[in-house]
């Protein structure tokens, strides 16, 4: 059972406005973001993912040693083809920025269309004003297929996540983030928008009751004691935190959504497909 929303309910969309709704363009992207897992997950089972550098042509070092931000696998293509391909075919006004470049994605997807989608069947109560904001001019989607493709090539697949980003006027409003390999029923998806409030797996996230009492803060193992800003910030905090070392953007900023820590600090390199989702859930 798709724990996001029920089958129940079919999702009816007028593609010839210029408006968005935003509860309508959630439940789409929850359901091509279990989509996404869905390949990601399929991929994971066949075992050969060839995996590469994907700036570098010819590389032969090991995947260990590549920067995250270099790694590329046929999951990548596969999940990000499914998605924007399928959002083009129910939002043809929709501006949407996807990760990997068009070459990198092979084009054999089959799209998802919006008898495959359901409404959202709980309260989601977008605010009249942010539906009215939604136009064609102003809303820009922000997709990360795959993010932590390192991670997922070494076999971390906690920290794999789908992310979907909506944006307007540059501002993250809304966000869907999928863990493929974390729970059952395909996954555990969090999603929300301003002025809605974020979901877990179907269930509001009260983060004021969810707040650790103790500064947690997230960050990438690599920068903990790098001698970097980051690594000198939190060495002059007092008291000095906890620091939790993890890796992959989506996974890390979740762990801040969901109550798990105080705070996550981003090095230099991200993405806005990176941040997208996690900061309108961040403000939700």
């Amino acid at each position: 059972m798709d724990r996001s929303h029920t089958a129940a309910r079919t999702v009816v969309v007028d593609d010839t406005t210029d408006t968005f709704d935003l509860k309508a363009l959630v439940s789409a992207c929850i359901h091509l973001a279990r989509r996404g897992g869905a390949i990601i997950t399929e991929e994971h089972e066949k075992g050969q993912l060839d995996a590469h550098n994907k700036k570098v042509t010819g590389d032969t070092r090991a995947i260990s040693e590549m920067a995250a931000n270099e790694v590329l696998t046929v999951a990548d293509g596969r999940a990000q083809d499914a998605i924007i391909t399928s959002l083009r075919g129910m939002f043809p006004n929709l501006r949407i920025v996807g990760e990997e470049d068009d070459e990198l994605v092979p084009g054999n997807e089959q799209p998802s269309t919006w008898s495959d989608v359901s409404l959202i069947d709980h309260p989601f109560d977008v605010p009249s004003h942010l539906n009215e904001s939604l136009t064609a001019a102003d809303v820009c989607l922000w997709v990360d297929p795959l993010d932590g493709t390192k991670e997922f090539v070494m076999g971390n697949l906690a920290n794999v996540s789908v992310l979907i980003g909506i944006a307007l006027r540059d501002r993250p409003v809304a966000g869907v983030i999928l863990q493929p390999f974390v729970g059952s029923d395909g996954g555990d998806v969090t999603y929300g928008a301003i002025d809605v409030g974020v979901f877990h797996n179907r269930e509001r996230v009260d983060i004021e009751t969810k707040c650790p009492s103790d500064t947690i803060i997230v960050m990438s193992g690599k920068h903990e004691n790098d001698g970097g800003r980051l690594s000198v910030a939190v060495g002059r905090l007092d008291p000095t935190p906890q620091v939790l070392s993890l890796n992959a953007c989506g996974n890390k900023m979740l762990r801040v959504i969901l109550g798990e820590a105080s705070a996550h600090l981003q090095g230099p390199g991200a993405s806005r497909w990176d941040t997208c989702a996690g900061e309108a859930l961040l403000m939700a």
